[in-house]
């Protein structure tokens, strides 16, 4: 069962998709970015609806004031009926929701996203994911927590290791944000080559997530790698540059019988 504290941190990158999201838009959508488990998926004895889906409703009537900024990086307002879900900007005390046009800007591009969650084949998983990529990703992810917490302790909370409860399928491994207190996305690549320019994988929806988010994503890619130390070194790669100076190579092929 996820507890209320793994919805929030999968409630996030629906808010920072779209912008705003009613309390029912969130309900309908959770599935598509956390994959429900049996007791997810059971009854509630007192709503008609899942317990799961309960589970977020419970997030609202647990909120003690009107407006509410949540450190996993959102607001929520239940002043209004349905609640409504906001991505933030800002950093410290001066967090806030994004403009009504940037709402407006997001939902028009998630409605042409070439990206969408998709849910992931764990074997498939397990079988190309190795250590050394796990690791990677929580060094970048404890460094992220870092330099966050020397610009703003406050919002350590924000930078989110996604990819860990909710495997691939986002396109992205970690979210964070940048010393204006714009959110940004990370894709974590791991090599112990000491050539930071040595080729990796890319999906398909990792490479459809980067297209749609030309200015906010970002390769990290972890060279001389050292597994030992968990430690290595990072050359941050943008969406931008990832198209302008590199170069696909379709050789990798999931193979399946006919």
């Amino acid at each position: 069962m996820h507890t209320e504290a793994e919805i929030k941190q999968a409630i996030k990158p629906l808010v920072e998709k779209y912008g705003a999201l009613t309390t029912t838009g969130v309900k309908e959508l959770l599935s598509t970015v956390l994959v429900f488990d049996d007791e997810d998926k059971e009854p509630s004895p007192t709503r008609n609806e899942i317990k799961i889906i309960q589970r977020i409703g419970n997030i609202i009537s647990h909120q003690m004031e009107p407006i509410s900024i949540y450190p996993e990086g959102f607001i929520v307002d239940k002043s209004k009926k349905p609640a409504i879900f906001y991505a933030i900007k800002g950093l410290d005390g001066n967090k806030e929701k994004i403009s009504k046009k940037e709402i407006e800007e997001r939902k028009k591009q998630a409605k042409k996203s070439h990206s969408s969650y998709k849910k992931i084949n764990w074997d498939f998983v397990n079988e190309r994911r190795t250590t050394i990529g796990v690791l990677g990703e929580e060094f970048v992810y404890k460094t992220e927590l870092d330099n966050v917490k020397n610009f703003d302790d406050t919002s350590v909370d924000r930078v989110l290791h996604l990819s860990i409860m909710q495997g691939d399928g986002l396109g992205y491994d970690i979210l964070s944000l940048d010393n204006k207190g714009n959110t940004i996305y990370i894709e974590v690549k791991t090599t112990s080559d000491s050539n930071p320019l040595t080729p990796f994988y890319m999906s398909t929806n990792e490479l459809d997530f980067f297209r749609d988010h030309d200015t906010d994503a970002f390769i990290y890619r972890v060279y001389d790698f050292n597994m030992d130390s968990k430690h290595g070194k990072i050359q941050i790669i943008s969406a931008h540059e990832l198209f302008s100076d590199y170069i696909f190579d379709p050789i990798n092929f999931m193979v399946k019988h006919k």
